[in-house]
C-alpha cells in the first residue's frame, strides 16, 4: 500500500517539530552563573561557592575536576518557584563549601548543565591563615584598616572580625557611625578556620569609609553583642543555674586615620581620589548622517572604583555653533565589590545640529587623582565628528518654499499700438494695477515668523520625545531596580539568612515605595499597615536581635511581600493606561 500524501505531510510535520525541539533545547537553555564569598583566604580557611541555574532542573553539577585542588565539605541544592501577575520564575542554586588543599592560585573550573557553562574564577591561597591577636579567650573581636593616612574623600576599608571557637546562638553588632565621614556597610560573610589548633569560626564585616574634612579621623570602638550556647565556661552561668545562652559584650579598639587635604598638584582641578576611572559613551545612532532640526543622543557612563556615585563631578558641555545641546538630569548608581565601593555617573546629552555642515565636539576629560600613584591623571572619550546634511528645516530648503518675483514685474508697459490709418488713431489708455512693494516686504515677513516658529515647535517637539523616551528608559530602569532588589530578597529567604534577609527586605522596600527615609522593619510596617505582615517582620527582628527562641514564617513573609509588590504592580499599570485629560 502506497502511503497517501496526507501521510508524507504527517511524517514531515512531526519529523519538523522533532528536529525543532531538539535544536532549541540550546537555544532556550537557562543562564548559569558561579560566584564566591571570598577569593583570597588562608590554607586552613574555608570559602562557599554558589552555583546558580535560572531555571528549575533536576541535574546535579560534575564536581570532579573541582575535587582536584580544593575539598567538598559540605553541599545543599535548592528549587525556587513564584508566580506574579501570571509569570512563573524558577531558579535552582547549588551551595558547596570549599577547603582549599594548596598553597597558590587555585582555579574554580567552569561547571556546564544543560548547555549553560559558568565562567571560571581564580581563588589565591595564602600560607597562614589569620588568627585574633586575643588567642586566649573562646571569643574575641578586632577591627583592622588598609590605610593609616589618606587624602580627604578617599576611601578607608575598615574590616571588622569576630572569632569564635564555641558555638553562637546570636551575634548583634551596633551600627557604624564616623563623624564628618560617609559609612557604606560592603558585605558580611562567615567562614571557618582554625585558631590555636581548634576549629573555630569567623564573623567578618567591611565597610567604606569616605572622610569629608583633613584631620584626625576617629573610628570609634565598636560594641558586640554575643550570645554564647550552654556548655561554655561561664562560671556565673553554673552559679545562678541560668538555663539560658551567655551574653557577651565585646568592644574593638578605636582606629584613628590621618586624612590629608588636597594635594598641591591636584592644581585646583576638580578632587576625585579613585583607584581607577572608565568613561563610556553610546549614540543612539550614527554621527554620519544627521539631519539638521533632528535631534540624537549621547549617553555618557563615568565609572569610578573607590568612589560613591555623588562624588562622580559632572561634565562640563562647551557652546558650539549650530549646535544645541539639551543635558537630562544624570543618574547616579552605586554598586559594591570587594575592593569596596563602585560609583557610576551616567549623563544623558540630546544634541539638536541647527546648521548645515561638519562640527567636531571636543575631546570629554574627567580629570581624577589616581591613589596607587598618588598623581593627576585623565580619562577620556576621543573628539567626536558630527555631520549634519539639509532636513526639513534647513536653511537651503526654508529658502527654496519662498516663490521668487515674476521676472517682468517691473517692466514698463508697450505703449500704444501702432495703426496703420492715421486718420484713426486715437490715444489708447492702458491701465496697469501693480503691487505696492510694502506688501511683498510684509508677506516675507510674515512667511519668516511663521517658518521660525514652526521651526521652534518642531525642535520642542523632538526634545519633547526624547525626554520622555528617557523618562521611559529611566522607569524601566528603575523597575530592573525593584526586580534586582526583589530577587535578592527571595535568594536570602532560599539561603535562611535572616541578617541578610532584613538587609534585602529593607533595601527592596525603600526601592518599592521610593521613600529614602526606610532603614528599618519599623519603618516598613507604617507603609504597609498590615497588621499579620507586621508581627511577621517584628519576629525577624527578635529572632535576628532577641534572646528569644522566636522564628519568622519566611513562606507567609514572602507571600505578603508578594502581595505587597503585585498590588502596586496592579496599580502602575492602571495609571499607565489612563489617558490623560488634556492631550
Amino acid at each position: 500500500m502506497k502511503p497517501t500524501n496526507s501521510t508524507i505531510k504527517n511524517w514531515l510535520s512531526r519529523a519538523v517539530g522533532f528536529l525543532l525541539m531538539v535544536t532549541g533545547l540550546n537555544v532556550f537553555a537557562g543562564n548559569l552563573t558561579a560566584s564566591v564569598d571570598r577569593d583570597a583566604l588562608g590554607l586552613e580557611e574555608t570559602f562557599t561557592l554558589v552555583l546558580r541555574y535560572d531555571e528549575q532542573i533536576n541535574a546535579t553539577p560534575d564536581y570532579e575536576l573541582l575535587q582536584k585542588d580544593f575539598d567538598i565539605l559540605n553541599t545543599q541544592s535548592g528549587t525556587q518557584m513564584s508566580i506574579i501577575n501570571g509569570n512563573m520564575e524558577a531558579s535552582t542554586e547549588w551551595k558547596i563549601a570549599l577547603a582549599p588543599k594548596r598553597i597558590g592560585k587555585l582555579l574554580i573550573p567552569s561547571f556546564k548543565i544543560d548547555g549553560a557553562v559558568s565562567d571560571a574564577i581564580e581563588i589565591t591561597v595564602e600560607g597562614k591563615s589569620r588568627k585574633p591577636k586575643d588567642g586566649q579567650n573562646d571569643v574575641s573581636v578586632e577591627i583592622e584598616t588598609n590605610a593609616d593616612t589618606v587624602y580627604v574623600q578617599q576611601q578607608v576599608i575598615v574590616t571588622l572580625r569576630l572569632y569564635t571557637t564555641v558555638g553562637l546562638s546570636g551575634v548583634d553588632l551596633q551600627p557604624l557611625q564616623v563623624k564628618d565621614a560617609l559609612v557604606v556597610q560592603l558585605d558580611e560573610k562567615q567562614y571557618q578556620t582554625k585558631i590555636n589548633n581548634r576549629p573555630g569560626a569567623v564573623v567578618e564585616t567591611r565597610y567604606a569609609i569616605f572622610p569629608q574634612q583633613s584631620g584626625e579621623l576617629l573610628i570609634p570602638s565598636m560594641l558586640y553583642q554575643v550570645s554564647v550556647n550552654n556548655g561554655s565556661r561561664d562560671i556565673w552561668d553554673r552559679f545562678y543555674g541560668n538555663g539560658q545562652s551567655n551574653v557577651l559584650r565585646l568592644r574593638t579598639e578605636e582606629q584613628k586615620v590621618n586624612v590629608l587635604p588636597t594635594p598641591a598638584s591636584a592644581n585646583g582641578a576638580p578632587w576625585m581620589p579613585a583607584n581607577k576611572v572608565e568613561l563610556e559613551e553610546h549614540w543612539s545612532a550614527s554621527t554620519d548622517s544627521l539631519k539638521v532640526g533632528e535631534p540624537i543622543t549621547r549617553t555618557i557612563t563615568i565609572k569610578a572604583e573607590g568612589l560613591t556615585a555623588g562624588q562622580i563631578n559632572p561634565l562640563e558641555v562647551n557652546s558650539i555653533d549650530g549646535i544645541t545641546f539639551y543635558k537630562d538630569q544624570a543618574q547616579n548608581d552605586d554598586q559594591k565589590s570587594p575592593n569596596g565601593v563602585v560609583g557610576s555617573r551616567i549623563e544623558t546629552i540630546a544634541i539638536v545640529p541647527t546648521k548645515e555642515g561638519t562640527f567636531t565636539l571636543p575631546q570629554t576629560e574627567v580629570r581624577w587623582w589616581n591613589n596607587h600613584s598618588q598623581m593627576m591623571e585623565t580619562a577620556y572619550l576621543n573628539a567626536v565628528t558630527l555631520k549634519v546634511g539639509s532636513g526639513a528645516m534647513s536653511q537651503n530648503n526654508l529658502n527654496s518654499t519662498t516663490n521668487p518675483l515674476p521676472e517682468d514685474a517691473n517692466q514698463e508697459p508697450t505703449g500704444v499700438a501702432i495703426n496703420t490709418d492715421a486718420s484713426s488713431a486715437q490715444p489708447e489708455v492702458q491701465v496697469i494695477n501693480k503691487t505696492p512693494w510694502w506688501l511683498y516686504v510684509t508677506n516675507l515677513i510674515s512667511l519668516a515668523v511663521a517658518l521660525y516658529f514652526a521651526m521652534k515647535f518642531w525642535q520642542y517637539k523632538r526634545v519633547h520625545e526624547v525626554s520622555q523616551r528617557h523618562r521611559q528608559q529611566t522607569s524601566h530602569a528603575q523597575v530592573e531596580t525593584e526586580a534586582a532588589a526583589w530577587n535578592q530578597v527571595k535568594r536570602q529567604l532560599a539561603e535562611k539568612s535572616l541578617t541578610g534577609l532584613r538587609k534585602a527586605v529593607i533595601d527592596w522596600a525603600r526601592i518599592h515605595w521610593k521613600a529614602a527615609d526606610i532603614t528599618s522593619l519599623q519603618a516598613i510596617e507604617k507603609h504597609a499597615q498590615l497588621a499579620e505582615l507586621s508581627d511577621e517582620l517584628r519576629k525577624l527582628d527578635e529572632a535576628i536581635f532577641g534572646n528569644q527562641d522566636v522564628a519568622p514564617d519566611l513562606d507567609k513573609l514572602l507571600q505578603l511581600l508578594a502581595n505587597l509588590r503585585r498590588d502596586r504592580q496592579k496599580y502602575a499599570t492602571h495609571q499607565a493606561a489612563l489617558k490623560p485629560l488634556y492631550p
